[in-house]
């Protein structure tokens, strides 16, 4: 009962937020004033670990309710400050109803996140609770682990900070080794860090429950030691700070603390006294624990003098606070399992929660994936058809470029031909300009000559003129098919009933030849030519068309 009620002494100085007060609702009322006013986060979780604090003493659901919703409120804000603390609050809650398990998940949760942090003091709190916690489930080796570290912690910030006085959790971690080297029974290292905390605690005026802590831990080790009257001596000490700062709890318990002594001493009478002046104590403030224990040892002590009396008394009395504590275990026991049912219904629908989230993000994962395989592959074909409408944009523009290349080629070379055929009725219509100036100075001259040289001199003009006529046609014919030899055939579809004349007419037109050099060029007269041109427009449908004949003819 001892380790016990040292480590809430522990716990409750470090961590409770607020004093506890007889008037509840006053103080319930002030503190959901300041939540409804509270400005921010930090304010909020403070007046919710405050108020679970309250609860803490007479309704443990609302304490937990409060201490969770210290928990979301935090974890809604993201901080990890806030967080952490908020996981300390309701470790504390559930570290004093016996809910180990549940207090050590939320330690380590807050150890966590301030060794994440860097800070060095939230993790040396975490470390102690924890290492509180492991003296309540008697695995004093593991508790040793964490003081150590937290108290190393503890020391270093007072050094870096240069306080001449140690924090108060430095005594609290030297109080709990202690009591796990004195469990361990190592007394000499329990005495050694039970001493050191004196030592402090004599430093701080304020924490004179602390140093009565001590005195009594430390007489017990004596005791166990075999030093009765170095244990007497503490035991008295802390008898005494307790009378001075009125502390009647406490001194009701240093009251059975010595009356235990002195019973182990044989010395009855002295026991008596100290288990009488407890056991008034105890019954003023309500303490049934110590009065349980007080009238366990008053009833042992007259049962071995056979004061039947007395001793069935205090028997009746013993079995009485034994059934009313039992009672009252019983009670925070279905509490506790209560409220384990609903922590562990609360873990069942988080870990069905997470599963579901897990599912969803799975789900979202694989159809992600698809969808970024199915762009890939959409990528892929909008790239291979990029490429192909490229190459074949590419291979039509170099079709065209071909084409164009080509059709510049036929054109020069369409020209060229048009030249040269052009050059070659030039040519011939000089010929026949040179023959008809002939024929004209043989006519001319004819009656000069003499009549037997007149008839051979009329034979030559025809010859000439027939020679004329038959040359130009032969070689104006096969040119002019060379350069244009889908004219006629077009000319034809046209109009299949053209005549030869015509036809030729259509030729000469075709190359942009003037009426003069056409009637050169067949020895008609300019106005026959004309009369043929109009006959041939009549022909072809222009009679009533604004487009010119060479132009018609042209684009054919």
């Amino acid at each position: 009962m001892k380790k016990k009620s040292v480590s809430l002494l522990l716990f409750m100085s470090l961590f409770l937020l607020g004093p506890l007060s007889a008037q509840h609702k006053e103080i319930l009322d002030s503190l959901n004033f300041s939540l409804e006013t509270a400005k921010n986060d930090s304010a909020r979780i403070s007046v919710l670990a405050n108020i679970s604090a309250i609860y803490l003493s007479f309704d443990l659901s609302m304490s937990f309710q409060y201490a969770e919703k210290a928990l979301e409120v935090a974890e809604n804000s993201k901080s990890q400050m806030l967080i952490s603390q908020a996981h300390m609050n309701i470790g504390n809650a559930y570290f004093f109803q016996g809910l180990f398990d549940m207090s050590a998940k939320h330690f380590y949760a807050a150890m966590e996140i301030y060794r994440d942090m860097g800070h060095e003091l939230g993790l040396a709190n975490s470390l102690a609770n924890l290492g509180g916690l492991h003296l309540q489930l008697i695995e004093f080796d593991e508790a040793i682990t964490y003081l150590d570290e937290a108290l190393e912690i503890y020391l270093n910030i007072a050094d870096e900070k240069g306080d001449t006085l140690p924090p108060k959790q430095v005594i609290s971690s030297y109080n709990n080794l202690g009591i796990a080297y004195e469990n361990l029974e190592d007394y000499n290292t329990a005495l050694e860090y039970y001493l050191r905390g004196i030592s402090l605690a004599k430093r701080m005026p304020s924490e004179q429950r602390f140093l009565a802590m001590l005195h009594n831990n430390i007489g017990s080790c004596y005791m166990k030691r075999g030093n009765p009257d170095d244990a007497l001596e503490n035991m008295e000490e802390a008898l005494r700070i307790r009378i001075a700062n009125a502390d009647k709890a406490g001194e009701a318990s240093s009251y059975r603390m010595i009356g235990l002594f002195y019973s182990s001493e044989e010395m009855y009478s002295e026991a008596l006294s100290y288990f009488n002046r407890g056991y008034s104590l105890a019954n003023e403030t309500g303490s049934k624990p110590v009065l349980a224990g007080i009238s366990e040892q008053i009833f042992e002590i007259y049962n071995m003098r056979n004061q039947s009396d007395s001793a069935l008394k205090y028997h009746v009395l013993w079995k009485n606070y034994s059934d009313q504590l039992k009672q009252d275990e019983s009670l925070r026991e279905l509490t506790r399992l209560k409220i384990e049912s609903q922590f562990q219904e609360r873990e069942k629908m988080q870990e069905v929660e997470q599963k579901r989230q897990l599912l969803r993000l799975t789900v979202f994962l694989v159809v992600s994936f698809f969808f970024l395989i199915i762009l890939a592959l959409l990528y892929s074909l909008a790239r291979s058809r990029i490429g192909k409408l490229s190459l074949r944009n590419k291979n039509m523009q170099l079709t065209s470029e071909k084409s164009e290349l080509e059709r510049k080629a036929l054109s020069r070379e369409l020209e060229i031909k048009n030249k040269e055929l052009t050059t070659n009725v030039m040519y011939q219509i000089r010929k026949n300009e040179l023959i008809n100036r002939i024929i004209e100075k043989l006519i001319g001259s004819s009656h000069t000559f003499k009549k037997e040289n007149q008839t051979l001199v009329n034979e030559i003009i025809k010859e000439l003129e027939n020679t004329q006529e038959d040359n130009i046609w032969k070689e104006f014919e096969v040119r002019f098919h060379q350069v244009h030899n889908l004219f006629y055939e077009r000319l034809n579809e046209i109009n299949p009933e053209l005549s030869t004349n015509e036809r030729r007419l259509c030729a000469f037109l075709r190359l942009n030849m003037t009426t003069k050099e056409i009637s050169s060029m067949t020895g008609q007269s300019l106005r026959s030519i004309d009369v043929a041109r109009t006959r041939l427009r009549k022909k072809l449908n222009l009679t009533n068309s604004e487009l010119g004949l060479i132009e018609f003819l042209s684009g054919i």
